[in-house]
């Protein structure tokens, strides 16, 4: 596994997460505040997007988009956060944004973790990803289910 830092890469993704708080904000009324505790906020909307999956059926572009949109966002809290640079990772024969992590060297790929989130549900719980990279122990933040709003909003945005 190989990695080489990538700024249009880093570009892409502060657009996209800057995209993601709007979303989030104008679409079910959370505020996405670049804080470690805001990916938990954000897996409650990916729960909600995960459960409307097979009556929305939105094309694996959309899912793709989204995963693109949320992932940029999770990868840019850690970013911020925690320090980390985006690139492009490379396995093997296949090539893909992700992220390394400036104290471990770790790499991730946040998009790939939302798109498995989306499609395959909670066993790729985001807040447990975000929280493993991180090395924090679990604990209750963020907004109960019900400030998500109840709507479907696979077809919002694209």
């Amino acid at each position: 596994m190989t990695f080489e830092p990538d700024d249009k890469v880093r570009q892409v993704a502060e657009a996209y997460a800057a995209d993601a708080k709007d979303f989030a904000r104008d679409h079910f009324g959370v505020t996405l505040d670049s804080s470690d505790e805001s990916i938990e906020c954000l897996e409650t909307i990916l729960d909600r997007f995960h459960r409307e999956l097979p009556t929305a059926k939105p094309s694996e572009e959309t899912v793709f988009r989204f995963a693109k949109m949320f992932g940029s966002y999770v990868g840019e809290v850690f970013r911020g956060n925690h320090g980390a640079t985006w690139g492009i990772v490379t396995l093997g024969d296949e090539s893909f944004p992700g992220l390394r992590a400036q104290t471990t060297g770790t790499l991730f790929w946040p998009w790939g973790r939302v798109e498995n989130r989306l499609t395959s549900g909670a066993e790729n719980n985001v807040w447990h990803y975000y929280q493993a990279l991180v090395g924090k122990a679990s604990g209750r933040v963020g907004p109960p289910e019900t400030a998500v709003a109840k709507r479907s909003w696979w077809r919002r945005m694209w």
